[in-house]
């Protein structure tokens, strides 16, 4: 099968980094304002500072007990993490010995499963998206929801969904049903006004505009993408993919950004 790939990037022009032992879950990543990788890993409840060339762990700090973490976000030195039951931590002076934690509740106690949250400059919003929620239809559609940064709640009444339905109008896919909606990461991209979002689910990297409507769909290779889960972009543009290590060690893929 001849896999596409969003058109700054190319498959062919990657390279793999090998994460430890210690990542071998590694479920989100960020590079943040002051150009340094951060990651999580599923169950440690650390945030993690990486090398992004060798892989090697820089740097860590444990935020709170151990619990499912999911994604990682870092808004003016601040770094938001989120938990598969929809709990926000935001955690500040992240790394630091005076590191401080509060924590934010999702409102409904229904069966519910979270992975990936987005947030762009000037945006007075975190979205966090529905892995597997009872409120969806299946893998059909995600819900996701805004959390205000000023009011620091969840915004209920103006949730949206993505949908697998609305792939279906794309000329490249032969296939829709291969689209579970169940983003386990999502990004900005830094110099577009897009949204990638990922899916470990039917293994699919999707692009949408700011406005959450969908620009184009790639189904991937699961032989580079064993276990996609974290993804980020640094300032110029690269893109960093990670893999759970699914029995075996976990990796860091990055594509040069070549517009």
């Amino acid at each position: 099968m001849d896999y596409r790939f969003p058109a700054p990037y190319s498959l062919e022009e990657l390279t793999v980094v090998n994460l430890p032992r210690k990542m071998a879950e590694v479920s989100g990543l960020e590079w943040t304002a002051d150009n340094q990788l951060w990651a999580i890993e599923d169950e440690s409840s650390s945030i993690y500072s990486l090398d992004p060339k060798s892989g090697e762990i820089i740097n860590d700090k444990k935020f709170a007990k151990n619990t499912d973490i999911e994604d990682l976000l870092v808004i003016d030195g601040v770094a938001w993490v989120l938990e598969s039951n929809g709990k926000l931590y935001e955690v500040k002076n992240p790394l630091q010995e005076n590191q401080e934690t509060e924590t934010y509740s999702f409102p409904f106690k229904e069966r519910r499963d979270f992975e990936a949250i987005v947030h762009w400059e000037g945006s007075d919003y975190i979205w966090v998206f529905c892995k597997d929620c009872k409120w969806d239809d299946g893998s059909k559609e995600s819900s996701f929801y805004p959390f205000s940064l000023a009011e620091k709640e969840y915004l209920l009444d103006q949730s949206q969904k993505i949908k697998r339905k609305n792939f279906r109008n794309l000329p490249n896919l032969d296939d829709d049903k291969k689209f579970q909606m169940q983003p386990s990461g999502a990004a900005k991209h830094p110099l577009r006004d897009e949204i990638y979002i990922i899916s470990s689910a039917g293994n699919w990297l999707a692009t949408y505009d700011l406005e959450f409507e969908l620009i184009d769909a790639f189904e991937l290779d699961p032989s580079i993408f064993k276990q996609p889960e974290g993804i980020t972009f640094d300032q110029t543009g690269n893109l960093y993919i990670s893999n759970e290590g699914r029995g075996g060690a976990a990796n860091l893929l990055v594509f040069p950004f070549r517009p």
